[in-house]
């Protein structure tokens, strides 16, 4: 919690509270007005200072509830944002297990929930706690004055009704956890199939989608009732105690008249009083209950978060090795030996092998993607743990952002845009630049869904070549490609990559023939082969 506090703009949180708390204090002074002015004989005199009173009272709380509402707009607006980049930042380093393990869909939907309820928590802290506490002592105050008695017994009530409320609601932890879970699994699949669509319809599966939205719907649905339930339960004792306090009041006036005294006033403030503690109680009920559902959504965020390892960088090397390496995944039992592999810089290796073999799983070891379960990695006869080197990926599977073809690309960089261009036309893309409505500034839709399969390929190994790094690792780069574009990209590598240290995973003879070094799988080890 600490940690998303040092995200939050303090300075205009405590603008805000102060908003708040002069907001509260001219709300409740309608209620001292009106027991000050209301007396009996209630005259015209009487009758015009309360309405300038009131007048006043109410220009002071529209006044600052304007200023109020329009800065906790701007701050928590950014804060939402700064609470979902500080856990992007934090799925950066999750470990592969963890990512494989867990649907982004639904550590998307448990980010958001945590970041509108912790919001939530600071609102209601602001503008229900310290507002309930301002009136509490102007109730205590009155209550007090007029009987101790009967004001002792408002506050006990109060009290009583917000720790039952407390108790049930702690009892409630397993209930609450059980259907947020099963409602981020429900958001988690909707995602999915959303971000699918495409493959939905190229399958002709909108049962099969639907059918499976309804399953998880109906688990959800069956622990929301539960939970429901014990929620309506909670909230109804609650309501009970509090409205004690009202029939208390009433009869403490009825004491007052009973005594010869005149009882408008205090029957005046107490329930134009009351009915504003009443919404600030409900409103700290909410935030128990608000402060519950975040520290559930917090921690099951966190324990997916948890168990980081930060690997630390190889800057410079002239050989990597990998000995008598065991990887293994976990929903597998197939283990992938990787008894001896050498890596020199300026080598250019081909790596082949039938699919499954355990091709791609050895470049995703070597990037520092996937861990040895044993063995050595060795860097300039040193062994090293939890290190990676710095590499470009170009691999089989293309995501694009749903950004320019020109960000896509640069990723931030300043390159011009003839460089760009002379790729494409080595790539054999231009015909297909020349369509483009906006050239390079064309939207590429989400995981570049307006793009043919070949052009995400293309693109992406310009994009490799344009990140311009000494290591580079390509997973099957030419698969989605017919022998006249391969033969381009092929002469790219050649051209651009000439003087980098780089490994291809292929069954491309043309690609073959870029190496000097060959390795191949079999039976789920590799080994250098000569001959190819």
């Amino acid at each position: 919690m600490f940690k998303l506090l040092k995200l939050l703009n303090r300075k205009m949180y405590y603008v805000s509270i102060l908003l708040s708390i002069t907001y509260s204090v001219a709300e409740y002074g309608v209620s001292f007005a009106l027991a000050y002015f209301g007396t009996s004989p209630f005259t015209l005199d009487k009758a015009n200072s309360l309405l300038y009173t009131v007048i006043i009272l109410y220009s002071i709380t529209l006044i600052t509830h304007y200023i109020e509402l329009k800065i906790d707009g701007i701050v928590y607006g950014l804060y939402d944002v700064q609470i979902q980049e500080y856990y992007f930042n934090k799925i950066q380093k999750m470990t592969p297990k963890k990512i494989s393990d867990t649907h982004t869909g639904y550590i998307f939907n448990l980010i958001k929930d945590t970041s509108t309820l912790f919001i939530d928590l600071l609102w209601l802290i602001k503008d229900t706690l310290l507002p309930l506490i301002i009136g509490a002592i102007a109730f205590a105050y009155m209550a007090f004055s007029q009987n101790i008695i009967i004001g002792t017994i408002c506050i006990l009530i109060s009290i009583s009704a917000i720790t039952i409320k407390y108790i049930l609601m702690k009892r409630m932890n397993k209930y609450e956890k059980d259907t947020r879970d099963k409602h981020s699994k429900l958001t988690g699949i909707l995602i999915d199939f959303i971000q699918n669509i495409f493959t939905v319809r190229k399958l002709n599966i909108e049962d099969f989608c639907t059918n499976k939205l309804k399953e998880k719907e109906n688990d959800y649905k069956k622990s929301l009732i539960v939970t429901e339930n014990k929620h309506a339960f909670r909230n109804s004792s609650f309501h009970f105690q509090m409205d004690l306090i009202y029939i208390i009041v009433v009869f403490s006036v009825i004491l007052i008249i009973k005594n010869g005294s005149d009882g408008l006033p205090y029957l005046l403030f107490y329930f134009t009083l009351l009915n504003n503690i009443y919404t600030r109680i409900n409103g700290a009920s909410r935030l128990v209950d608000t402060n519950v559902k975040f520290n559930i959504a917090k921690n099951q965020l966190e324990s997916f978060l948890e168990s980081n390892i930060t690997l630390t960088p190889i800057p410079t090397w002239n050989k990597l090795e990998i000995k008598e390496g065991i990887f293994q995944y976990s929903s597998s039992k197939t283990k992938i030996l990787i008894p001896e592999f050498i890596l020199h810089k300026g080598d250019k290796i081909s790596i082949m092998g039938e699919s499954g073999q355990g091709k791609s799983t050895i470049l995703n070891i070597l990037s520092g993607t996937y861990l040895l379960k044993h063995g050595s990695f060795i860097v300039d006869n040193k062994e090293c743990t939890n290190s990676k080197i710095d590499v470009v990926f170009v691999s089989q599977e293309v995501d694009l952002f749903d950004l320019s073809i020109r960000e896509n690309l640069c990723l931030g960089k300043d390159i011009k845009e003839e460089e760009i261009l002379k790729l494409f036309d080595d790539a054999g893309l231009m015909e297909w630049y020349k369509t483009l409505p906006d050239g390079l500034d064309t939207i590429v839709g989400e995981r570049g869904v307006k793009l043919s399969a070949g052009q995400k390929q293309r693109l992406n190994i310009i994009r490799g070549i344009l990140i311009d790094k000494d290591v580079y690792f390509f997973d099957e780069p030419t698969s989605n490609l017919d022998s006249v574009s391969e033969q381009k990209i092929t002469e790219m590598i050649d051209k651009y990559l000439k003087d980098k240290t780089y490994i291809i995973v292929t069954h491309r003879p043309s690609l073959k023939n870029l190496c000097n070094k060959h390795y191949l799988f079999e039976n789920h080890m590799i080994k250098e082969v000569t001959t190819i």
